[in-house]
């Protein structure tokens, strides 16, 4: 809006709902805090504004203000949980980021994809959908972002296990496994990437399941009468039978 000279108007301009969510963000960092003890030998213990963290997460809004032993005590152990992947969901209740970014390439990029999976199965702990969603834009981001090399890496190994022992069927993080396998998948990725006991049955068979459904049709680079694609000799057309005059099929 602008003002036209000699008048004194104010601008009736809304607040935009980037400023509103700014002032009730600033509203959630009033009052008190409460604490978090995350880990065991050694454990970190993490202060964090009550109201950010319950309007958040409804793991903590039952836990803190459900009339239970930590809303007296002001603290909430997770013993079993890693510390430095609670401190990447802090960070993003405070900041709305991720604190997240490796471009290398092989195991240090997938290391990454391990600490947000674990992120992401934080989330699902805490209830707090929003953190997930971040999380998946966070490994849909990596996977179309080149590393040092030049290349795109995708989850592989001890990624796809981690997920698939913590998450339900109908989880949107095995999705997001099973459409990379689907869409960008290479044979290599089972062999080199990964060993027997980081590909669960259920992973598997969802790939199976994908492609089946997925597959590029027609399909007449593979299934065409007369090929040699399935049989045992060296791919050499000369090595096939049919060129064997007494071994050649008959036609009626």
């Amino acid at each position: 809006m602008y003002v036209t000279s000699g008048t004194t108007n104010r601008s009736l301009k809304q607040p935009t709902s980037q400023a509103v969510n700014k002032k009730r963000h600033e509203n959630y960092l009033d009052g008190r805090s409460i604490e978090v003890i995350v880990g065991s030998s050694p454990s970190v213990t993490f202060s964090v504004h009550e109201n950010l963290i319950c309007s958040s997460s409804d793991f903590f809004k039952k836990a803190v203000q459900g009339g239970w032993k930590e809303s007296e005590d002001r603290l909430v152990r997770l013993e079993s949980d890693d510390p430095d992947v609670f401190s990447i969901y802090l960070h993003w209740l405070y900041y709305h980021t991720l604190p997240v970014r490796i471009d290398e390439p092989g195991l240090a990029g997938n290391a990454e994809y391990m600490q947000l999976a674990n992120a992401f199965i934080l989330g699902d702990m805490f209830q707090d959908g929003n953190f997930q969603d971040a999380v998946m834009d966070a490994m849909m981001d990596k996977t179309a972002s080149e590393a040092a090399d030049g290349k795109h890496w995708y989850p592989v190994g001890p990624v796809i296990r981690l997920i698939y022992e913590n998450t339900f069927e109908s989880s949107k993080a095995r999705l997001f496994l099973v459409d990379m396998y689907t869409l960008h998948g290479q044979g290599h990725w089972l062999t080199e990437w990964a060993v027997q006991e980081d590909l669960p049955k259920d992973f598997l068979l969802d790939v199976a399941a994908s492609l089946l459904e997925h597959r590029p049709h027609p399909l007449s680079y593979y299934l065409v009468l007369g090929s040699c694609r399935y049989h045992q000799h060296e791919p050499e057309a000369r090595a096939c039978y049919k060129n064997v005059p007494a071994l050649r099929p008959k036609r009626g």
